[in-house]
């Protein structure tokens, strides 16, 4: 059921329900909103209404206290889903956006970006806030943050009680303020857990189907088994274990006593031509690379017009819980460079296209074995004990069409979709709030799906 609050005139904890509902509910009831709990007195008028098809453009009206309110700290304005048992009365959903620790930066100008997210508020309603866990008062159970208002499309400031279910939207913060929020919520923090390059690929090479699909990797250590590395696979690549969006790259490429670097760490790449001395020495230079450093075989991609590609599928959960491609989209290097990174001059390209363009194949003959890949993928990262909801995975077909796994990052970006395919962008931004309903007991999965 949907229902708006009135406000009443009374510091006492009261909750005014319909002349229809008199009789039901004992004289005190258990009003709960996301981490808060008070108990109500019951009251009945003929000037509020409640019905069972109800719905969000036409939602029941009951009466709210300002002392009720200010305890559970409402916003009465939202329009919210309500859930009646005999002793108890929830309102909400409380959906929260876990945010960094940098909370000067959080401001309504900052939230603008979440704000398209909202095109289906109407089939979640409810509170939904942004805080982040330096904003949190764990003895009262209430945070500090930014909720969406839906009526003027605008984020307002405000302290609220913490949320039932939690989208995390940062990996930076303390490690026992997340335990503590998984706790909190009852394990219905999603996204819990962003593992590094080298974690993700120690945990697929467990899986006897999957590891097939990675290509040899290992962590640096010493010059000597960099070379060796090297000898052994000719073109490798190396890149940091922590960050993404192709920055912190190099690509080193072995012909004959020689060893061509691309280096990608700067704006512009560099190129440089050593011998084995010589490169040794740009390594003692460049100690860093010893340090969180992921060293890989460098995979011959198919290519369009000469440029490589990959290939970025978006997988989600959404109100049924199960594991579903949203989208696919290519993304092809610019002219003279190894990354496809839209961030470092790449463009998104449609699967479909990029496929006929490559292959001069339909997009079918690769579509099906790409998504069975990447579902067994995302079932298998569910028994890791972490819970997550979305994964943005790289995969690349090579020049023997050939699938691999590149890497897979549960913080994705999505900027292709919104030039190649708005519709798709739009509910990639969407699942996480139907998901995150689900979760909660407001969900109903036929009215979602």
């Amino acid at each position: 059921m949907w229902v708006k609050f009135k406000l009443e005139q009374s510091d006492k904890d009261i909750i005014f329900l319909p002349l229809s509902m008199m009789g039901m509910y004992p004289n005190r009831v258990f009003v709960c909103f996301g981490g808060k709990t008070v108990n109500a007195v019951v009251k009945y008028s003929e000037f509020f209404d409640l019905s069972i098809n109800s719905t969000y453009e036409d939602p029941g009206i009951i009466g709210i206290s300002i002392g009720l309110r200010n305890k559970l700290l409402v916003p009465e304005m939202i329009t919210y889903r309500i859930c009646v048992e005999r002793n108890a009365i929830s309102i909400g959903p409380v959906i929260g956006l876990l945010l960094g620790n940098n909370i000067y930066r959080y401001s309504p100008r900052h939230m603008e970006k979440y704000s398209d997210r909202f095109g289906i508020y109407d089939k979640v309603g409810g509170l939904i806030y942004a805080f982040s866990p330096r904003t949190v008062n764990w003895k009262k159970r209430i945070a500090f943050g930014l909720y969406y208002d839906n009526l003027s499309h605008s984020w307002d400031y405000g302290y609220f009680p913490l949320p039932e279910v939690i989208y995390r939207r940062d990996f930076h913060s303390n490690s026992n303020d997340i335990k503590r929020l998984i706790k909190e919520t009852g394990g219905r923090l999603f996204n819990s857990c962003r593992f590094t390059k080298f974690e993700m690929y120690k945990y697929m090479n467990k899986n006897e189907e999957l590891r097939d699909f990675l290509p040899p990797t290992q962590l640096t250590q010493d010059f000597g088994q960099i070379i060796s590395f090297i000898d052994k696979h000719v073109r490798v690549i190396l890149k940091p274990i922590d960050l993404s969006r192709g920055r912190g790259i190099l690509i080193i490429e072995k012909d004959g006593y020689n060893y061509k670097v691309t280096d990608y760490r700067m704006v512009l790449p560099v190129v440089t031509t050593y011998r084995i001395n010589e490169l040794r020495e740009f390594f003692n230079q460049n100690n860093s690379l010893f340090n969180k450093y992921l060293l890989q075989q460098f995979l011959s991609l198919a290519t369009i017009d000469g440029c490589p590609f990959d290939i970025r599928v978006v997988m989600q959960k959404r109100a049924d819980r199960i594991w579903r491609c949203s989208g696919i989209e290519c993304r092809v290097s610019k002219n003279g460079s190894h990354l496809t990174n839209i961030s470092r001059g790449g463009y998104a390209l449609s699967f479909d296209k990029a496929i006929q363009r490559s292959f001069g194949e339909q997009a079918t003959t690769f579509y099906e074995g790409i998504v069975l890949f990447c579902r067994k993928f995302c079932n298998y990262m569910d028994k890791s004990g972490e819970h997550f909801s979305e994964f943005g995975i790289d995969v690349a077909i090579d020049v023997n069409q050939n699938l691999w796994l590149i890497e897979a990052n549960v913080f994705p970006s999505f900027k292709g979709f919104k030039k190649i395919d708005l519709q798709s962008y739009f509910n990639i931004r969407y699942a996480p709030f139907l998901y995150a309903l689900s979760l909660t007991k407001y969900g109903d999965c036929e009215e979602l799906t």
